[in-house]
């Protein structure tokens, strides 16, 4: 029997040539001395402030980002005029602190970098529940990785995650004694976007 893989999902992962270690002090001092929220106790910190990136610090950073964003819609055939960033946000993650498995609704592309290391960033494998009406216990001990439920990424400096806004997340509990820094940022599409029956025009 032929067993054929069809409709991959894609992230990409990079480092940002633009944060520089100043830079990386400096967003650092901007995020821990900023307004903070916590909605649950155990799920970290998140700046209030919700338009992080459109700090002049981060002039360079945005550019790559967009950048980086624009070579990722290639990778999945989208046609698009281009990408602004809509929103973007400081995490923390302290000792003992994780953050919930969630989406991003209202996103196109979805990304967050580092400015320190910390905790794993892990993505959930979801699509099987949607695929089959029942749900057989997967296998773990078998070497298969379709029946992987997760993928994990561990941070380190400027490195940048990229993916689909529809795609589960979260951050693995830390046990860690220095907290975990990060931004993370949701994007749209700019211009016309599908085809001639279902165009849609974001400015």
């Amino acid at each position: 029997m032929d067993v054929v893989d069809i409709f991959p999902v894609a992230i990409a992962v990079t480092e940002l040539e633009s944060l520089t270690p100043d830079l990386v002090h400096e967003a650092i001092e901007l995020i821990e001395h900023g307004s903070k929220t916590e909605d649950i106790p155990t799920d970290g910190e998140y700046t209030n402030e919700q338009q992080l990136l459109d700090n002049t610090l981060f002039t360079r950073v945005r550019e790559e980002i967009i950048s980086n964003c624009l070579e990722f819609s290639r990778a999945y055939s989208h046609q698009v005029e281009g990408i602004r960033i809509c929103n973007s946000w400081g995490n923390i993650v302290g000792t003992g602190q994780s953050i919930r498995f969630h989406k991003h609704i209202n996103s196109y592309i979805s990304g967050s970098f580092y400015l320190t290391e910390g905790s794993p960033f892990i993505f959930h494998n979801f699509a099987g529940e949607d695929l089959f009406s029942v749900s057989p216990a997967i296998i773990a001990e078998e070497e298969n990785y379709r029946a992987e439920q997760s993928f994990v990424i561990n941070p380190k400096p400027a490195r940048l995650i990229l993916f689909p806004s529809g795609l589960h997340h979260s951050v693995h509990n830390s046990q860690e004694l220095e907290k975990r820094y990060s931004i993370a940022f949701n994007t749209m599409p700019v211009g016309k976007i599908g085809t001639p029956t279902n165009l849609v025009e974001y400015n």
